[in-house]
């Protein structure tokens, strides 16, 4: 029996974030927490994460070519976060036989948040993170218990603060029963922009006449990366980022084009015709992959 459960086990995986101001890593094996490394220090993860990885990998005794799965959480937040992680993960893909996953980092903080509180099936949880000035990610999700990922329901929003707010206003609205957790069952929000935006979210908190509650977490816990690894659908494939909110630097290109004395209109041309031919060629790479 033991063998055939050794057969059919995890083995060794990794899960990786680098979304918003934390660096988290977190190594299982056979779903048993192994090791776990949290840096408060985003903006220097390009330098942190390889030592880090290396530190981790000696102290426990295991070997980075055992790994057989990485969790990647793709997104959505900081860009040189996400590609950090990402390009990291592809690395070491190439490297081992470890299998990739998808990750997203809102159900990460929901299902932090769902964990923490101990929330049984059915309560409602909004998830508002900083995208950037005056923009947040706003997404929806139902709890399904202390123990399985909370499930989104509503997708990810690019909005203002205040944008966020008449949303989840409009979404407080009907019977109390249809807010799942009944009459005593408030709807959690938390995140990032919370702490951005105190004085907008403390409003929204006291026109919602007691239906909503408001949580502090800026990062997600090590037990729900834990979670989300083990239910992680893995393939021997590079993981697409999640995007959500513009780059600056697509945003600021005709401001820089002008100072460096060229056509804003033809540089910002020339960047759309780059960016489609790059994603034709990306899928045109996927049809060629063998399966």
């Amino acid at each position: 029996m033991a063998k055939k459960w050794k057969k059919y086990s995890t083995g060794l995986e990794l899960v990786l974030c680098s979304c918003e101001r934390d660096l988290l890593c977190v190594l299982t094996e056979d779903e048993e927490l192994v090791f776990s490394l949290v840096w408060g220090l985003q903006d220097r993860a390009s330098e942190l994460l390889a030592p880090s990885l290396k530190q981790m990998f000696e102290l426990s005794g295991r070997k980075i070519s055992d790994l057989r799965r990485i969790g990647c959480v793709r997104g959505p937040g900081s860009f040189t976060g996400i590609r950090l992680v990402l390009a990291t993960a592809a690395a070491l893909r190439r490297t081992t036989r470890a299998q990739l996953a998808a990750l997203d980092y809102m159900q990460s903080l929901a299902t932090s948040l769902a964990m923490n509180e101990q929330l049984l099936f059915g309560r409602r949880i909004w998830i508002a993170t900083h995208a950037r000035r005056d923009l947040v990610h706003l997404a929806g999700y139902i709890s399904y218990g202390p123990v399985i990922p909370a499930v989104c329901v509503e997708p990810v929003h690019l909005v203002s603060p205040e944008g966020a707010c008449e949303k989840i206003l409009a979404g407080l609205e009907g019977k109390p029963e249809d807010h799942a957790g009944g009459e005593t069952g408030q709807v959690l929000l938390a995140g990032s922009a919370l702490a951005r935006h105190k004085e907008i979210f403390a409003d929204l908190e006291a026109r919602s006449a007691g239906r909503l509650a408001t949580r502090t977490l800026l990062s997600p816990t090590i037990e729900a990366l834990r979670l989300l690894g083990r239910h992680g659908d893995y393939f021997p494939q590079d993981v697409e980022p999640l995007y959500i909110r513009p780059c600056d630097a697509v945003d600021n290109l005709p401001e820089l084009s002008r100072r460096m004395g060229q056509d804003a209109d033809r540089a910002t041309r020339e960047l759309e015709r780059l960016l489609h031919s790059e994603v034709r060629d990306l899928n045109a790479a996927r049809e060629d992959r063998p399966d």
